[in-house]
């Protein structure tokens, strides 16, 4: 009866035990899922975060571009793609200002830009990728038509000679955007080459008074600085890579605009602009190749020092004392020799007659300031020539 009471609690025991490892199971698999679960619901939450911070982010950036299109264009959206045409006149040669056709006048009136007051700018572009900017001249072109100077047809690399046909080729269309520009405060030109640095100093640049030109019936200013105030006097508007032309004393110039400020397009009405020149791409690149060969130059220089020092150390190192004594033993047991260095110095030691060759080289290289390889001694005759290891 014990033993059947035993096993019993035995087997009771052993259903306990298995019935608590099933709950601790339980409990730990609720536990696993309820992390899963929770580490899913972050991983929404950081999802769902990080897309309203985009979100938010876009809008901002929106708003940002809307604001600086706004500032760009005073709310005016205007922008029409017309077929470019060059005007070919010899006044407006060095013009920036562009014919229109009379319906975009209209559009202009329709859209407040005529209310705006104050002078017209555009934004021209092209598929290729030209781009400028440019003030209004008339509203006479043809419809879908705009005529373009030739400054303005360089800086755009403009097509305006095609036949409109699939074997003549067609013109470039030119997108037309009004804008409101900024006035210039300062502008960096560069030569196309280096011609126009070498016939301007070849000039007499100090005197910058207005002078009168009884052959073009106004006041200019002499030297350089009237030379740049002519060339940018009929200009309405600069942009980054626009290329303006200088005539000065019947010679013509392309010089390049590299930086502007405040921003990569200005106008000029009733700007006073700093101008400055920069050296033309061939003379930077003349400039810097000097500036290299200057810093190998240098470099050979220290390289060529360094080995100087070295050697003089090392001979320094191995060189034994001079030996002293008196004429008899100088006769016997001593030379005396004179060395005449390149740059002419002289210097001189006595060497015992036991001492070798490379013994006065040493000396040569300690009292030196030049670097050389190697030595050659040669007798006179018969023609012998001596080592390192050879003995006086």
């Amino acid at each position: 009866m014990d033993l059947d009471l035993n096993k019993a609690a035995s087997r009771l025991k052993k259903e306990q035990k298995s019935l608590q490892e099933k709950e601790k199971e339980r409990k730990l698999k609720e536990k696993k899922i309820q992390e899963e679960v929770r580490r899913k619901n972050q991983e929404l939450e950081e999802q769902a975060k990080r897309r309203r911070e985009e979100i938010l982010k876009k809008e901002a950036e929106l708003e940002a571009e809307k604001q600086k299109q706004y500032e760009k264009t005073g709310g005016v959206d205007f922008v029409e793609t017309y077929r470019a045409v060059v005007l070919a006149r010899e006044e407006w040669s060095h013009s920036d200002r562009v014919t229109l056709p009379p319906s975009a006048l209209n559009a202009l009136q329709f859209k407040g830009a005529i209310d705006v007051g104050g002078p017209l700018f555009f934004e021209l572009t092209t598929k290729e990728g030209g781009r400028t900017h440019c003030g209004v001249l008339e509203f006479v072109a043809e419809e879908e038509t705009i005529g373009i100077p030739p400054k303005v047809q360089m800086c755009l690399g403009a097509v305006t000679e095609a036949n409109e046909t699939i074997e003549g080729g067609f013109s470039t269309r030119i997108q037309t955007k009004y804008v409101r520009l900024p006035k210039g405060e300062s502008v960096s030109l560069q030569p196309r080459n280096k011609s126009f640095s070498d016939y301007m100093s070849s000039l007499d640049m100090k005197q910058s008074k207005p002078v009168y030109d009884s052959s073009r019936g106004k006041w200019v200013l002499p030297g350089l600085e009237g030379v740049l105030h002519t060339a940018l006097q009929g200009l309405s508007t600069l942009t980054v890579g626009d290329v303006v032309k200088v005539v000065h004393n019947d010679k013509e110039f392309e010089l390049q605009v590299l930086q502007l400020q405040p921003e990569d397009a200005v106008m000029l009405v009733d700007t006073d602009i700093q101008v400055d020149i920069t050296p033309s791409k061939a003379e930077v690149d003349e400039m810097e190749a000097e500036e290299a060969r200057k810093r190998r130059e240098a470099e050979e220089n220290e390289k060529k020092e360094r080995i100087i020092a070295d050697r003089k150390k090392s001979a320094q190192s191995r060189l034994t004392p001079e030996p002293a004594g008196n004429e008899a033993e100088e006769a016997c047991q001593m030379s005396l020799i004179a060395v005449k260095l390149p740059n002419g110095k002289r210097i001189q030691r006595r060497f015992l007659r036991s001492s070798t060759l490379q013994n006065l080289f040493d000396f040569i290289d300690a009292e030196s300031d030049f670097a050389c390889p190697k030595y050659n001694v040669c007798t006179a005759f018969p023609r012998k020539r001596g080592h390192g290891s050879t003995n006086f």
